[in-house]
């Protein structure tokens, strides 16, 4: 038989009465919740709105109510939070860019700008940006051009394109493409980590652990800012 979610990541689902949007509002933020913590841990594909509407305590058609659709639910999943993601990670990029002193301090500071401020929302911004965070490197790590991926890259694309701008500026020197490379390849690495896969306490043999994004982000972005240096970066 099939394991309830709640077994598997150790999160107690809410009990919530079966209710009808028309007397309760929150119903569709219930089912919002339910699936992205569903899809966070099983991706599109793995989730069916049945299992959605079993999670979030609701009639399976109160789901069809709201959202229609399994394609229109996961986007607005994805669109729920990402406004507020999207603004957060540009303002640290932009108090990154105010950095002064050595190009390598600068080049750092623009990779954190990145990682830093997603794993603080991670770590400390609850259960919801846990999932939320875990789902947008899922989603990362898929066929781009599966239909359902097209909400992360309308909101989070141009992020990325910003960044890269801005380490081109810092380092005129280097190839366009370069730049593309090196940013693609931190990139990369981040949408890993985030996954908490648990394959660097294994590798380990439980010295590190894949759940203490703060200490991997240490040591992650010198590791990154010192490998721009063999694609072409100066000092």
């Amino acid at each position: 038989m099939e394991k309830n979610l709640a077994e598997i990541t150790g999160q107690k689902a809410a009990s919530h009465p079966k209710v009808d949007r028309r007397r309760a509002p929150e119903t569709a933020e219930r089912i919002l919740d339910a699936a992205e913590m569903l899809f966070s841990w099983r991706g599109f594909y793995g989730v069916s709105l049945r299992e959605i509407a079993a999670e979030a305590n609701v009639k399976l058609a109160l789901t069809h109510y709201h959202f229609g659709s399994k394609e229109n639910l996961f986007s607005a999943v994805i669109d729920r939070r990402a406004a507020d993601h999207a603004a957060r990670i540009e303002r640290a990029l932009e108090q990154a860019m105010a950095v002064t002193g050595a190009r390598r301090e600068r080049r750092e500071a623009i990779l954190s700008a990145l990682i830093a401020t997603i794993v603080d929302r991670a770590m400390r911004g609850g259960p919801g940006w846990k999932n939320y965070v875990r789902l947008l490197a899922f989603v990362a790590n898929h066929p781009q051009e599966e239909e359902y991926v097209s909400p992360f890259r309308t909101h989070y694309d141009h992020v990325i394109h910003d960044f890269v701008d801005a380490l081109s500026a810092l380092h005129p020197e280097m190839a366009a493409l370069d730049v593309q490379w090196g940013f693609f390849f931190f990139q990369a690495a981040t949408t890993h980590i985030l996954v908490e896969s648990g394959m660097l306490d294994r590798q380990s043999g439980g010295a590190l652990l894949s759940s203490d994004l703060d200490a991997l982000v240490d040591r992650m972005v010198p590791f990154f800012a010192a490998g721009f240096m063999g694609l072409g970066a100066g000092d």
